[in-house]
């Protein structure tokens, strides 16, 4: 069923897809032996970085790649009204959470100053600019203006904590505004909440030893708390894949976990924007492409930066 009634949309999404990096542009990338040389073939494949410096830093570089995000964010808005602007607005959360996370970070440091000239804050999340007079965290705090982001800020004690649980704000509530509205991404979100929870499992039991169940998404897909008890207890790789035989997600781990899921979630977003036309799934695979471009870069260029070998850069990349 279409959801979207421009036919306008779905050619400018094709347009601005053909203008980003491919597969090839990312091996000629990795064959670069300096970063200079690397910063100079990026800005020429994607020209909007032109103003980007040839030596530039990993923060320098995170901003010029978000710019591009914000810049189509502005595009596609511009085309979508109710339902689908109301989905898609709520989509885009994330980007504010990250936004003020690097803020609240950084509050006592010099980088406050880089972080304030953020794009996002001038062109999309405006209501923020309040956060520029903080003058301790906890001013900070009482200035978030989003009164269920600031009881997370207040109420959380420790930093993996206030993560699990601006993570379990946005997807509970981007699934309560998608429901019923959009199939297609209702289906999409249920696949990416079941991995959260999958990935949540296994970090707590590889780097706590026990898994408290609170940290998870209450909402499940494909798997059930069966699935997550399978999980907490699996030693091995092997065992992990055990765990989810019987799913859409068995055989789905193979060397590490967390880069297969981004596969597995970056190859369905793919899948979505080829096949969904005039739908609202497509705009948000886009964006879930253009993610993962935005990590590949920055993987590529901190890799050469910092002298890794090849093979290593591209064990890497999410493709």
């Amino acid at each position: 069923m279409r959801t979207m009634n421009n036919p306008g949309l779905n050619a400018k999404l094709k347009a601005m897809y053909a203008q980003k990096l491919k597969k090839e542009d990312l091996e000629d990338l990795i064959k670069q032996n300096n970063l200079t040389d690397a910063i100079i073939l990026l800005k020429s494949k994607l020209p909007e970085l032109d103003n980007l410096s040839d030596n530039a830093k990993r923060m320098e570089l995170e901003t010029a790649l978000d710019t591009l995000l914000i810049y189509d964010i502005q595009k596609i808005l511009k085309y979508l009204h109710g339902a689908n602007k109301e989905i898609f607005t709520q989509y885009i959360i994330k980007y504010k959470i990250e936004t003020i996370k690097k803020l609240y970070e950084n509050i006592d440091s010099p980088k406050v100053k880089t972080i304030q000239s953020n794009d996002w804050i001038e062109h999309i999340f405006t209501d923020l600019k309040v956060l520029y007079t903080a003058t301790s965290k906890e001013d900070f705090i009482d200035k978030i203006p989003d009164k269920n982001i600031k009881s997370i800020f207040e109420n959380s004690h420790t930093d993996f904590e206030r993560e699990n649980t601006l993570d379990k704000y946005y997807f509970e509530n981007l699934f309560k505004t998608v429901k019923g509205k959009n199939k297609k991404i209702e289906t999409l979100l249920n696949i990416r909440i079941d991995l959260l929870n999958i990935l949540w499992t296994y970090r707590c039991k590889k780097y706590y030893g026990i898994v408290n169940q609170d940290i998870l998404i209450p909402h499940f897909y494909k798997i059930d708390l069966n699935t997550i008890q399978k999980i907490e207890n699996a030693n091995t790789r092997e065992d992990l894949n055990q765990a989810l035989a019987g799913t859409i997600y068995q055989n789905m781990i193979g060397t590490h976990i967390e880069s297969d899921i981004k596969k597995y979630v970056y190859q369905k977003s793919k899948k979505a924007f080829r096949n969904e036309l005039l739908d609202l799934s497509m705009i948000i695979s886009y964006f879930k492409i253009l993610e993962t471009e935005k990590e590949n870069i920055v993987t590529i260029i901190e890799g050469i930066r910092y002298k890794m070998s090849k093979p290593s850069i591209e064990s890497k990349i999410i493709i």
